[in-house]
Formats: structure tokens, sequence, C-alpha cells
């Protein structure tokens, strides 16, 4: 699957979006703007700051904004394409002015009613990879329902210095890096995460995404995965993109040649970090079996804290364990990790009572979920962060292993399948949308990844297996 920038933001209906930072905020404007496009016939573009007459330019029609909005907006309905709307040219500042808050607040919802997606450039930065904004800025509208903070990775490594950075003296004193001195991703963390920083002004209802642009090396690429699990603290996702093509890790991204129109140049998006959470099923009363499976012990631990360390481990959050048969203790087996505990009182109802149990906890910032079974022991931390990486970079519905050619678990379930799954009845679990969203299939070759406990010979067998491999 090809990531676009709707898809990345889940972006399914027109929103108002606000586009606030530094590296990339006309490129991001003009991207969504031809990505809408395929779907709706007419998108607006505008800014509550300013806007220079190359950004102006590149949009279908220009219309400037005078009088009533009622009257502006005669002319722009009838308008097909990406519509750029603002106030009067200012010869002082030379540069198309902004719309004022009030026309702002009613072309919003103007655009609402017409099923018109609004795009809102809101803060400046002079084409510097970063910025720190100052006391007046940004001048983010409070109805925007999505604000996307921008981000480029070309001043890493770079002294902190007005080549650099917009407003380096504000950006010095959100992130404790002296003026001239060298930006590391953790100057760049402390201000993007300040609540005066790339968290200022943002509506308490607006979704919030950080893009991570110019990440066109390795070393950057690298450097944006750290980030993210950082940034999604306070952030829905975190966007890693560059333009062109990847390269040679000798490069350097801040010294690439740019031309003044270089905003029409799409971004390649690389990989598109969420929270993803990992859900342990724990609920079975293990009958064939004859005893608990998730309280069996192996190599130390119980197989259920086992599963839930390495969800832990691999960074998914939250880590739910869902309890049922055996309630009380499969939680005080887990009682010394920092996972939350469900009890499902429905758990004689199959495996799809559990999966809705754990679902309906969920909130709206996680992107997917890792379902792990307990009876799977050799389920592995590497295995856990191929499933997240497989998904950061496709967003595919669906991530599942196979081991030769059998299809196995644990699976990735993106939050596009949710609905699906909270709509299961019975004794089935995941496997059952797989015609609905057939797998992303993520070849590996550990041969013993299959293997589960349902007998107690399974169980002798498991041991015999530690004991030769001593």
């Amino acid at each position: 699957m090809n990531l676009d920038l709707r898809r990345a933001l889940r972006l399914s209906f027109p929103s108002s979006i606000a586009l606030v930072g530094a590296g990339g905020k006309t490129t991001t404007l003009y991207q969504l703007a031809r990505e809408y496009q395929s779907e709706y016939p007419l998108v607006i573009l505008t800014t509550s700051t300013h806007l220079g007459r190359e950004q102006v330019r590149a949009a279908d029609f220009h219309l400037i904004h005078h009088g009533e909005l009622k009257q502006t907006w005669e002319q722009i309905r009838a308008r097909q394409g990406r519509l750029c709307l603002t106030a009067e040219w200012d010869s002082q500042t030379q540069r198309w002015q902004g719309l004022d808050s009030e026309t702002l607040q009613s072309l919003a919802q103007i655009a609402q009613e017409n099923d018109v997606p609004l795009i809102i450039e809101a803060d400046g930065a002079r084409r510097r990879p970063l910025k720190a904004p100052a006391d007046h800025e940004p001048a983010l509208p409070p109805f925007c329902d999505t604000v996307i903070v921008v981000a480029g990775l070309a001043a890493l490594g770079k002294p902190l210095t007005e080549e650099w950075v917009h407003r380096p003296q504000r950006f010095a004193e959100l992130s404790g890096c002296p003026i001239a001195e060298t930006i590391t991703s953790e100057a760049i963390l402390r201000v993007l995460s300040h609540p005066l920083g790339g968290r200022k002004g943002i509506p308490a209802t607006a979704k919030s995404y950080v893009l991570l642009t110019q990440a066109e090396t390795p070393e950057a690429q690298a450097t944006a995965k750290r980030m993210s699990s950082f940034l999604l603290r306070d952030f829905n996702a975190v966007v890693v993109a560059a333009k062109g093509q990847t390269l040679p890790s000798t490069a350097e991204p801040g010294n690439l040649p740019c031309s003044d129109d270089d905003f029409l140049l799409p971004y390649r998006l690389l990989a598109v970090h969420e929270t993803i959470a990992g859900v342990v099923l724990a609920a079975g009363a293990s009958s064939r079996f004859g005893k608990p499976k998730p309280l069996l012990i192996w190599r130390g631990e119980t197989l259920v804290h086992r599963a839930a360390r390495l969800a832990l481990e691999a960074g998914l959050q939250p880590v739910i364990v869902v309890c049922g048969a055996e309630g009380n203790a499969v939680a005080e087996a887990v009682a010394d990790l920092p996972v939350a505990v469900v009890q499902n009182p429905d758990w004689s109802g199959g495996q799809s009572t559990s999966i809705k149990a754990a679902l309906h906890t969920l909130g709206e910032k996680s992107g997917g979920a890792i379902f792990l079974l307990v009876d799977q022991p050799f389920i592995s931390l590497p295995l856990l962060q191929a499933l997240l990486e497989n998904h950061a970079q496709s967003l595919a519905p669906v991530i599942a292993p196979l081991v030769g050619d059998r299809r196995t678990n644990p699976v990735l379930f993106d939050r596009l399948t949710f609905p699906d799954l909270l709509r299961l009845e019975g004794d089935v679990g995941g496997r059952a949308i797989f015609g609905r969203y057939p797998p992303q299939w993520l070849i590996w070759q550990d041969e013993r990844l299959p293997f589960d406990l349902d007998t107690p010979d399974d169980y002798r067998k498991l041991l015999t297996l530690d004991e030769d491999s001593n």
C-alpha cells in the first residue's frame, strides 16, 4: 500500500486543517490539497498570517477576499480545484495577508456545510528547517479539528543560528541548547513537546500530528524513528517524510539545492508511527488442557507474564491482559507489570468477547493492536518489532506472520478494522474478517512460531525442547 498524507493522518472526510512549524508547511499544504482533489472537486487553501507570491501562484485559482464573505463564497462555489483565498497584498511585507479570525470562523462553517476541505497555513518560518513560536504565534484558529506540526531534520547537527532556525533565541530558551551550539534530536524534541513550542495553541478538541520532513538520509530516518516514541506521548502520530529518492549516507539534506517552488515536489512518506496496543488474550478456561494455560511456567515465568512482558519490551502501549475463567490468578501473575487488566465476564461466549472487551478500553489514539495468545510460547521480541515496522511503512489493515505456507499469530490489526472486530460473535477470532481485509504477510523464518499448547503432551514437548537446547 502506498502511503499518502490523508491515509497517514486518517483524514477520511473534509477537515479544517492547520499547519504550523517549519521545514515544509507549504509542501504539506499543496500535497494534502492534491490528495483531497481526487475525491472533492474544490479545496480551499488560506492563511491566518500571510503567504508569499510563489505560494499563492501555485494554486489553480487565487481569490482576494474583501467585503462580505457571502459575496466571496458566491465567487468560490462555482470553482473547481485548489483555490487560494487571501486578504489584500501588503506592499510593506511583500506578502498576501491572511484572513482575520472572524472571517476564518465563518469560512470554516461554510466549508463544513458544503463538504469542502479547508487547509490553513497558520504561521511562518522564512524557509528555515526549524522554528520556535513568538508570543503572538501560532495563529491557530480554535475551530481546527486537525493540527500538523512540521519540523525539518536538515537542521540536525547544524549550529543553532538564524541560518537554520527561525527565532533561534526563543528556540534556545525552550530547548536548553545555547546559541551557536549543535542542534541535537533531543533539542528538537524538547521544543516540539513544549507547551510553548510545538504544542502551543493547539485546540483541546483537535487531533495533533508531527510531520518530520527532510529525512533523506538513513541516519535522519533512524533518528526520526527514535524521536517518534517520545513524541507519541503528546501527539496522535508521527509521520516521517523525504523528497525524491533515498540519498547516500554522506549526503547532507540541508545543502541540497532548492528553488522558490520546491514545495510543489511531493513528499515520499517513509513511515507513520502511532501507538499500537498489545492485547494478551488469557480469558479461556483451558478445558481441553485440564488446567489454566496462562499460568503454566516456562523459562521461569508464567506464559501470561511472558507475553505481557514481551509486548511491553516491544513498545506496545497500552498492554491489556484480558482475563476470564481464572481472572484473579491471571491478574496476580502480571501484577508486577505496568499493564491494564480487563476482566471479561462473558469469557465463556468465546474469543470474540475478549477481543471486544479489549477494544472497548482503547482510546482514539491507538492506531492498531497486536493480539497475542498465551499458548504460543515462541512469540519473540524481534517478531513484534517486525510487525510494528511493517505497519509503520504500510498501514496495512491486517499484518500476519507466515511461516512456510502456514499462517500464524500474533496478528496486527489496524484501527480501520476495529468496527468489524467489534461485530464478531461467538468463539471466533480476528481471522473471521480476513475475507474483507486480506492480510499482508510477514515472512518469518522461525519454524517454532506456530507451535501452540493444546494438550499436556504439548507442554511436555515444550519442556523437552528446552532440555534439548541446553
